[in-house]
This record gives C-alpha cells, structure tokens and sequence, in this order.
C-alpha cells in the first residue's frame, strides 16, 4: 500500500491493521475511481471520511480532562449508510453521498510532521487514545472510514479491492497552489481546544451539523491572516474569539510556498484575553505589517467578497451593488494593474469633469465679458473725447498759473527795486540827523542822572522814616501789648477764683444727692435664669427651623415635578387641540414631515410682534382645498419649495426673517437651516386677473380655475398666482376632448389638469415650435386632511388625566406640607415673641442695676473733684500780686523809648533840606532837554514817514516773493505730472494773456457740455474688464492644454483598460451562461459602461443577467426581483464563473447553499464539483450543514466533517465491512 494512503499515525493502528481480515479495504484511506458498471443501481464515492466526536482531550502528562473537547479534521469521502428520505419525503434506498477531493500528493509529509508534532499525547487526525482500549465513550475522537467507491451488489470484495487498486493508479495528483492553505491548526479558539486541519488542494467540503464549529474555520481563516474580525460580520473584538477559560488562543496556518521556497510559510497568530494580538513566520516573531506584505505577495483577498464569503456576509454579497461588483471581480480575477488603471482611470475623470466645469465657467465667464465689452465700446469713445476735452481744459487752467506766475516774478523785480530806492534815502535822513542828536543825548544824560540821586534819596528818607516808625510802634507797641495782657492775665484769674468757687460748691451739693440715691441699693442681681431661659427657646427655635427647612427641601422637587408635569401636560393639550381642527393635523404633519420648516413656524407664532406685517407660513398650513375631490389636482400644481414657502408682506420683514433664518455677514447666525424657502409679495390678488370670466371658463370645459379651489390669506394666494400661476390654470375632473385640447392653445392656456393628467405647452418663439407635456396627476400627499391616529390620541386623553391626577396628588402634597409649615411658623412666631420678653425684662434689671453702679463711680468722682478744687483756691493772692508789679515796671520803659524818638527826627529835617536842593537842579535839566526835544519833533516826523514808507515797499516785495514762491512750485508739480508733448503746449499757452486764455477755457467748457456725461466708471471698467478678458484667455488657453492632455491620458489608459475589463467580463459571461444552461435556465453578465462614450468609469458596473423560467425575459439580478433561492444560485455560479479567472490561491463560501431548492441544489453542487475539481483552478472551501443524496463528486474532492455529541463513533480506524455488508442489505431490501 503506497504510504500517502496510510489513515493512522499512530502505533495502535498496527493492532487494528493485524485484527482486519483484509487490511487492503480497512486501512485504505483514499480509494480511486473504478470502471463504472451499466447495471448498478447506485453508486458509492469512495474517499477518506473522518467523523469528529466528543472526547476529553489529553494533557502533556498525559491525563484527560472529559471537559475540554479535542478535535482534528483530515480529508476524507464519506457514505452514510442509512436511509434517507427522498425529495418528495418518502423513504429512499439510495445511499446519502458526500463526497470530496482526492487526498493530497503530499500526504505522507503532512502526517509526518504532525506526528512529530504530536507527541505531547494529545488526539488528532489518524491517532489513537488511551480512552480506546477499554471502549469508553466520554470524549472527542475522531474515526477514519475507507469506503469502497463505484461497486455493484454483485460484486465480490475481492473485485472492489482490484477496483481500489486499479482506481489508484489513475488518479493524478495536484500540488497546492502557491498560497493555498495546506494545514490550520487551532488552540483555545472559539469551541476548539485543539484541532488540526489539513485541506486539499482543490474544493474542501466542509461540512457537519449547526453549532459543531464549522464557521469557526472560516474565522480562524480570516484572523490566523491577519485581517480583522469586521470581515467576518460576527463579533467585532478578536477577544471574543478566545475560548471561554482560556487565557489566549493561537492560529497556526501552513500556506504553500512559491516554488523556490524551501519550506512553506507558516503564520502564527496568539490572541489575548485583552484584544492583544502577537504574530509569527515561521516561528520567528514579526509585526503585523509582515503578515500583510505576505498576504498580499500571496495575493490573499480575505477582504474580498468574491474571493472570502462568511456565512454572515452571504447577503451582503447577494445586495453588492453593480459598480462595488466590477470592483472586486476585478480584485478577484484581473492582475493588480487592471485595477489600478480602473482607479487612474476614475481619477482622471474625475480631473476631466472638474477641467470640464472650470473650463465652461471660464469660457462662459469670457463670453459674458466679452459681450458686456462690445456693448460698452461705444460709450467707451465718448467718454475718451469727453476726457480729451477735459484734459485740454485742465491744460489751459494750467497755463493760467503760469501766465501768473512770469506775471508774479515781474511784480517782483519791480517792488523789489522799490525798497531799494527807499531804504537809500532814509539812511540819507539819518545821517542829517546826527549832531543835534549829540546834544540831545548829553542834556539827557544830566537829567537822569539828577532824578537818579532824587528818587534814590526820596526812597532811602522813606524807608529810613518807616524803619522808625515801625521801631517806635514796635517798641511802644509791645509795651502796651504787654500792659494789656497783664491786665488782661489779672481779670482772668480774678474770673478762675470765682469759677473755683462755684464748682467746689456744686460737688459738694452732688456728693450729698449721690450719697442719699446710693442708700437704696438692692446688691448684685441673678441674671442666670434669664440667660437659661434664653438659651432654651434659641434651641427650641433652631430645632423649628431645621424642620421648616426639611418642608422646604421637600416642597421643591416636588414643586419641579410638578411643573414639569404640567409642562407636559400642557404639551398634550395644545396636541390634542390641534388634533381637533384640520390646521393644527396640519402643524403636526409639518412637524413631522417637515422640521426645519416648522422650526421656523414655530418661531413666528412666538415672535409675531418683532415684524411690522403679517408673516404667513406654509402654504399646506395656512391653505386648505374648498373640495377634498381636487385637492391631488391642485397639489399637483405646486413644487415642495411653493408648499413650504414663507410669504412677507414687508419688506423689512422679509430682511429680517431671512436674516433670523440665514443669518447674516455681521453679527447674527441664523438658525442654520438649508430646506427653508422665504418669498416677499408686493402685489395684491387684484393685480392676477383671469383669463375669462367664470362662466367662459366652464364653458371650455373646466370646472374652473385652480384659485376657485383654495382658500387661504390673499397674499399667500397672491404668492402662489405668482409662482404657480393659479389664476390661469383650469382645472376639470373628466378629460377635456381633443378638440376642446386644440381650442385652448388659443385662449392663452399654457397649463391644464383634467380628468388625472396635467397638460402644459411650451412654446419657442424663435423657432415657432410648441411642445406638449403630460404628466400624470397624483393623489394629494401634502394638502390631504391628515388623519387623526385615533391610537395616540387615546393614550394622550389618558396619559392627560393620569398627569392631572398626578398634578393634583403633587398639590395635595404641597398643600399638606405648606400647613406643617404654617404651624411650625406658628410656634416659631410664638417662641420669638416670648424670648424678646425675657430680654426686655433681662435688659430692665440689668439697667437698674448698671444705674447704682454708675452712681458710686461718681460720687467716687465727685469727691476726688472737690479736694482738687480746695487746693486750688490757697494760690490766688500771690499769683495777683504778681501781676500788678509787671503793670508798673512796663510803663518805665514807655518813657525811655519816647525820648529816643525825637532824636531821630531831628536828623530827618536835615537831610529832606538836601533833598530839595537837588529837585530845583532837576527841573533846570528838564526844561534843558525839552527844549531840544522841540527841535527834533519835526525832523522826527520826517524821518517817521520815510520809515513808514520803506515798510510798505518791503512788505510788498516780500508779499510777491511768497505768492511768486507758490506759483512756482505749483507749476514745478504741474510739469513734472505732463507729458512732453502737454510742456510743448505749455509753452505756447504760457505765451498768451490771461483772458485769451479764460476765453478758449469758456469756448472748451462749451463742447464739454455738448457731450453727455453717461457712466463716469466706464472707462474703468473697460479697461478692468479688457485686462481680465486677456487673463481668461490665458486661462482657458492653459485649462484647453491640460483638458487635452488629460483627455490623452485617459485615452491611453483606457486603451490598455477596456479591451482586458470586456475580455475578463466576457470570460465570466461564458462560464456563468454555461452554468446556468447545465441547470437549464439562462445566465449572461456584461460590464455597463456609463455616460456618453462610456466616459463614467466611476459608475461602470457589472450586471448579472438571469432568467429562472421559459416564459420569462433576462432580467438583472436585483434583492427585490428574485427570489433568496435564485439569488443563492446566481451567486454561486458567478463565484465558480471566477474559479477559473480567479487569482486568487483559496477561496471560502460558507453556507451559500441556504434557501436553495433541492434540484437547483443538486444541479449547483454538481457543477460547482465540476469547476472547483479542474486542474488548474484554486482551492476551494465550501461549508454546508446539510447534504443531499446522489450528489456528484470528485476523486479531487476533499470532504472534512466535523461532529460532536455524546453518541460518535470513537474509533479513528474502523472496520470497513460492516458498512459495507449493511449497504448491501439496504439495497437488497429496496
């Protein structure tokens, strides 16, 4: 027996081999395909089946533990001998089939390592237990069945065994792909507490009962690869995929290498019980990085739908949309650069219709300036000679300051010889002036000299004669000064003694009264009774008013409650009211439908009073329908923006509420809403008039006008006529006849509804074409009398009377605890008025007793006051004594200072003699130089004028050098602003007086204002706009380029693109047509190239044709039209349609079976054991929980089945010639 087809690896199984009659049959473990028999009435797969059952699993020491389960998993082919139950439900004799791919080339090396692997004690594939030898049944195992394939009942064992051998030597074996999955092995994850995989390398069926762990592989795939749990659709924390008990759990997966790998790459990944995740290539730690660069080198998809399907993800695949499809078919099939230049591609599209748009604003822009430049040129070269004009004026004003200014330097020279001549002159004057100005000066100088020596003598005599006055009054003076006080010193004593002895007499009266008040005092006084007392009531007081503040604390969350509760109590009546009327259905409509309108609504009926006039809110508010039968005609009629609109009837109104919407630039937000329409409306409902009379109207057939049927305020009519031009719609329920149609379009009716269909004309002017549309009219959805939800409006009125009852329990409470607190105040009052009596009683005594305490202090006082009053009395005498010889000894000194005083006045006549002389000689000097001064009077004046004279010549010179000064920088600034030609003209203007030149300024002004001013800002704006124009034309120019260079690469790229996406798409459609004629119906897929020329790359998409029935049209696969079943089928041909294309090493499908029919069921297997089984395609998993009879399989298939439970089979190797011996009688009884 070859050693890839040995199914045990452990030593017992020699035991089990040494039991078997024929060894051949019980330890073959992959049989081949015999030749097939005409007669036989069924036929058996033949492969190797391995059956997963509960059994503890083994420690390193080789205990067991029944509560950890152990499982392992190895390919196999798997017959259930029982009878099963046919589509139609009855008994069937045919045998249920699974079955799976050939066992892999690489088998015995497999085996080999695990064994190596699993020398720890612990069970897995082709292993034996301890458990084993006595027969138990209390844990996981696993058994190895070797099934005969293709025999007849005729034939005898030793035929079936040749047929084994001859099977054998037909089947080819295939290798694993480069990164297909060779083993995974699981430890601590989900419900495994250790388990090995070892798929094949083509379709792997996966299968066993729900909640045996099937799904778990499908997860340990997904994560072990390191991608995440959220292309799983289960739980979202890797955690959570930690078994329970555990600490961590690990993922050990074998990819197959490259074929210049020496060994296969194994990734490991550890989970924590934290989230953590550690990982591993063989063996050796490395990041999470790593792991992807080799998924991706492998190019592992597991985030591709059409590569990795979970169970959870099935319908998620069955609603990917047509454009995420083309996508991941794409991913999935196509190299890497397919995608990338789809993703240019998109990109640059994307760059051309931004282009695009720029481009036509630029070219729209330019085309609008251009136009606006043709229309200004005109007025443009009107402007340019009213500015030559202009200039030409303002030439000649200019000319005028310099005609001045050679004018100005003239008066100049000629005032400034004026000052010359006169300046000359008066120095002439001056020189004939000079002797008797000598003789002047001398007899001035001897007069100042002589009223010098005079004023300084009258000064010095003066101060002299107030030094001895101030020194005889001070002398004198002091003296009285003192006499006074001295008597003054005697009255003041003589006044103190008399004081003295007032008061001595005083005291002594009041040290009587003391002494006779203090004869009736109590003693000290007990104040401890009151202060007792005191004390009690105070404590009495803080204990009332820590209760009063407990009432208090309890009535305010009631009181809260309470009003919360009437809050919305009152909420549910202003709701009920309004369910009452049809406008209030009709706000609560708008609250639900429409909330941004109705924040405004709202709004306003509280802040009616900031507008000036009426505002009005939507129209499907404040507007109603007279008859119910039209309302769907009349809504049709209306856009959702003439529904919700606002209407103001002021224009500050308006301003002001688009300003609270919208906000403004300034200052103010808004309320930040974008689905809110605000409309001003000037004229009246008078100014739409009709097109006809009433009757007319009903004459051409309508019932009337669309304004006949809506009530509501005039102006949101008015708006409305303005917008929607209800005025001049007519309006019938039956429809209007062909002829009645025709005669309209005469009558100025451009818009109509009758019967269900609305009619409007559109007419060309320019080019005399008319065209008419219909549309039809649908029921009213807005304007409908919204109907009242009788439910909610119960448990409202319910709810109402359940918080009024609660309002009132709340007010009781409140009422009950006011009263406690009333008669705590009560008391508190009471306790209050009995303390402030024990006060004023306390208060009383202690005033009496502080009185007698007051009187001895003082009568102390008083006595103290009366010996110091006695000892002041015995110095009086001596003291006034005093006084009387300072009086005399004062007056002596007054006669010396007298005498004194004459003598200096003696020395005073004799210097005032002096003084007179000197004056005499001054009066002499005086007269002296008066006399000369009269001489000189006439000269002076003489000189005087001439001065004068000399100044006015100055001052105008001076006067003609600023103005010349002014003239000429003025001028200096005016030629520097000119041009050479404007200086030319200058020059000859200059030549010319100054009215020739006002004439010709007057003769210009005069065709200045032939010209009419128009648009002063023209030229500005022509020039602007001319320099703008210029720019746009570079812009479109350079924008032109890069569109034609962008266009050229898209060009090319699509080019390299389109050709391989139409070849990959038509390469699917063959293979998924092929799919669908095996099962006999039709399949098609082709690629949808959006936009004109098929220039949306961001929207191609791939659509799947599908027709399930012969009387049916190929219709797109959408979730609504098919059904689960047929959507199940589709997807699974499209996923096979790929199988071939794919580029993918493995791919997983995980119960897309589910809600298929049996015969669709069977037909999809057997062309999905087709396809997966070819040579050259990819790994496959397939997980199911169910498997019907007489499927097809394939001697490449690989059949992993996983069971627990207290009731399999325990042992891995069994003997085959029960099963066999059962089969026949099964068949033979059928």
């Amino acid at each position: 027996m070859p050693p890839s087809l040995v199914p045990s690896r452990r030593p017992r199984s020699r035991e089990l081999e040494s039991e078997d009659p024929d060894p051949e049959i019980s330890s073959a473990s992959t049989p081949q395909t015999a030749s097939k028999a005409s007669s036989r009435r069924s036929q058996l797969g033949g492969s190797k089946l391995t059956i997963m059952s509960k059994r503890s699993s083994t420690s390193k020491s080789g205990a067991t533990s029944p509560q950890e389960p152990t499982r392992s998993i190895s390919g196999s082919k798997r017959r259930k001998l029982t009878p099963n139950i046919d589509d139609n439900g009855e008994n069937s004799d045919s045998c249920n089939d699974e079955e799976e791919g050939d066992p892999e080339p690489q088998a015995q090396q497999t085996a080999d390592k695990a064994r190596g692997d699993r020398d720890d004690g612990e069970s897995s594939v082709g292993e034996d237990d301890a458990a084993d030898e006595d027969g138990s049944n209390d844990g996981d195992t696993e058994v190895v069945i070797p099934v005969a394939e293709d025999y007849d009942s005729e034939e005898s064992e030793t035929g079936m065994a040749d047929s084994l051998d001859k099977m054998k030597k037909t089947v080819e074996e295939i290798p694993h792909a480069p990164g297909a999955i060779v083993r995974v092995q699981l430890e601590n994850f989900v419900t495994y507490t250790r388990v090995t995989f070892e798929p094949g390398p083509s379709l792997n069926m996966v299968i066993g009962p729900n909640g045996t762990g099937k799904s778990t592989l499908v997860c340990a795939i997904c994560l072990g690869l390191g991608f995440g749990p959220e292309h799983l659709g289960r739980a979202k924390d890797v955690a959570e995929f930690v078994k329970n008990g555990a600490d961590s759990a690990t993922i050990e997966i074998e990819l197959k290498g490259f074929p210049t790998d020496e060994i296969n790459p194994t990734v490991t990944r550890k989970i924590g019980r934290d989230g953590s995740s550690q990982y591993w290539i063989d063996g050796k730690k490395q990041s999470h990085k790593s792991v992807s660069q080799l998924t991706r080198l492998m190019n592992i998809q597991i985030d591709n739908l059409c590569q990795f399907l979970p169970q959870d993800r099935v319908v998620e695949f069955a609603g990917l949309g047509p454009v995420p499809l083309l996508r991941e078919t794409q991913r999935a099939a196509a190299p890497p650069e397919v995608l990338k230049d789809h993703e240019t591609l998109k990109k640059l599209r994307s760059q051309e219709v931004s282009l695009e748009v720029e481009l036509d604003g630029y070219r729209q822009s330019l085309n609008t300036m251009v136009g606006r430049q043709n229309l200004l040129e005109r007025e443009v070269a009107r402007l340019i000679e009213r500015q030559t004009l202009q200039e030409e004026i303002q030439l000649l004003e200019d000319a005028v300051s310099f005609v001045h200014y050679n004018n100005s330097r003239t008066n100049r020279d000629i005032f400034k010889q004026e000052y010359q001549e006169c300046r000359d002159q008066l120095k002439e004057i001056r020189k004939e002036q000079e002797p008797q100005r000598k003789q002047i000066e001398e007899a001035q100088a001897l007069q100042e000299e002589l009223r010098l020596w005079v004023q300084k003598e009258r000064a010095s005599l003066a101060s002299a004669e107030k030094d001895l006055k101030n020194e005889m009054e001070d002398g004198i003076g002091t003296l009285k000064k003192k006499e006074d006080k001295s008597a003054s010193s005697l009255r003041a004593l003589r006044a103190t003694e008399m004081q003295r002895k007032k008061d001595l007499s005083d005291a002594r009266a009041q040290i009587v009264r003391l002494e006779k008040f203090l004869e009736g005092d109590p003693g000290p006084i007990d104040l401890s009774q009151y202060n007792n007392r005191i004390e009690d009531i105070s404590k009495q007081l803080r204990s009332l008013r820590a209760d009063i503040n407990q009432l208090d604390n309890e009535i305010e969350p009631l009181r809260t409650q309470g009003d919360q509760k009437k809050a919305q109590s009152r909420d549910i009546t202003q709701w009920i009211s309004r369910m009452d009327n049809i406008a209030g259905r009709r706000v609560e409509y708008l609250k639900r439908i429409f909330p941004e309108p109705y924040k405004v609504y709202d709004w306003l009926q509280h802040n009616k009073n900031k507008f000036k006039g009426p505002v009005y809110g939507p129209p499907i508010v404040e507007c109603n329908i007279k008859n119910p039968d039209y309302q769907g005609e009349i809504e049709a009629l209306f856009s959702m923006s003439d529904k919700l609109v606002f209407t103001c009837t002021n224009k500050d109104d308006f301003e002001e509420l688009m300003t609270v919407v919208y906000g403004n630039n300034r200052d103010r937000e808004g309320m930040g809403l974008s689905e809110v329409t605000i409309k001003y409306i000037e004229k009246g409902l008078d100014q739409f008039p009709r097109p006809a009379s009433k009757d007319e109207i009903k004459s051409w057939g309508f019932d009337g006008l669309a304004l006949d049927f809506i009530d509501g305020p005039s102006e949101v009519l008015s708006l409305l006529c303005q917008t929607a031009g209800l005025h001049r719609i007519g309006v019938a329920k039956r429809k209007l006849s062909i002829p009645q149609q025709q005669a309209l379009k005469g009558k100025n009716m451009l818009k109509w509804i009758s019967g269900n269909v609305m009619t409007q004309i559109r007419r060309r002017a320019e080019y005399g074409a008319e065209t008419e549309m219909n549309s039809l009219v649908r029921p009213a959805k807005h304007f409908k009398t919204a109907p009242i939800d009788v439910q909610r409006l119960e448990e409202s009125k319910g709810l109402k009377l359940q918080l009024e009852h609660e309002i009132k329990e709340i007010e009781d409470a409140i009422r009950e605890i006011k009263e406690k607190k009333q008669s705590l105040d009560s008391k508190m009052s009471d306790l209050k008025t009995e303390k402030d009596q024990v006060l004023e009683e306390k208060e009383a005594k202690q005033k009496h007793a502080n009185s007698f305490h007051k009187a001895r202090i003082r009568l102390q006082s008083e006595k103290e006051q009366v010996s110091a009053l006695e000892a002041d009395g015995s110095g009086f005498k001596q003291k006034s004594a005093k006084i009387e010889m300072e009086k005399l000894q004062i007056n002596m000194n007054r006669v010396k200072a007298t005498a004194i005083y004459a003598e200096h006045v003696r020395e005073f006549v004799s210097r005032y003699e002096a003084l007179a002389t000197a004056e005499l000689h001054l009066i002499e000097a005086s007269s002296n130089v008066q006399h000369h001064n009269n001489w000189n009077e006439s000269f002076k004046e003489r000189l005087d004028s001439k001065q004068r004279q000399c100044d006015d010549a100055k001052a105008k010179y001076e006067e003609t050098v600023q103005k010349s000064k002014k003239l000429r920088d003025k001028c200096r600034d005016l030629i520097q602003a000119m041009t050479a030609e404007q200086q030319e003209a200058i020059k000859v203007h200059s030549t010319k007086t100054i009215e020739e030149l006002k004439a010709e300024i007057q003769q210009e002004n005069v065709r200045l204002e032939s010209i009419h001013e128009g648009n002063p800002d023209a030229i500005r704006q022509y020039e602007a706009r001319k320099k703008q124009i210029e720019e746009l034309n570079g812009k479109v120019e350079e924008k032109e380029q890069a569109l034609n260079k962008l266009q050229d690469n898209i060009k090319e790229v699509r080019a390299r693109w389109e050709p391989r996406v139409d070849q990959l798409v038509n390469n699917i459609s063959e293979a998924f047509s092929r799919s669908f004629e095996f099962i006999h119906c039709a399949g098609a897929v082709r690629i949808r190239k959006e936009g004109k020329d098929g220039r949306d790359f961001e929207n191609w998409a791939i659509e799947i044709m599908v027709k399930f029935r012969e009387i049916e049209s190929m219709q797109v696969l959408t979730a609504q039209r098919q059904s689960g079943g047929e959507r199940a089928v589709s997807t699974v041909f499209y996923l096979m349609a790929l199988q071939s294309l794919a580029r993918a090493p493995f791919r997983v499908v995980d119960e897309i079976n589910q809600g298929m029919d049996p015969r669709n069921e069977r037909l999809v297997h057997k062309r999905m054991v087709k396809i997966a089984c070819k040579k050259h395609t990819s790994q496959y998993f397939l997980i199911t929980p169910k498997l019907l009879v007489d499927l097809d399989y394939h001697e490449r298939m690989k059949v992993l089945c996983i069971n627990s439970g207290d009731w399999v089979i325990e042992n891995h190797v069994q003997d085959f010639k029960k099963y066999i011996a059962a089969g026949r009688k099964l068949m033979a009884a059928a």
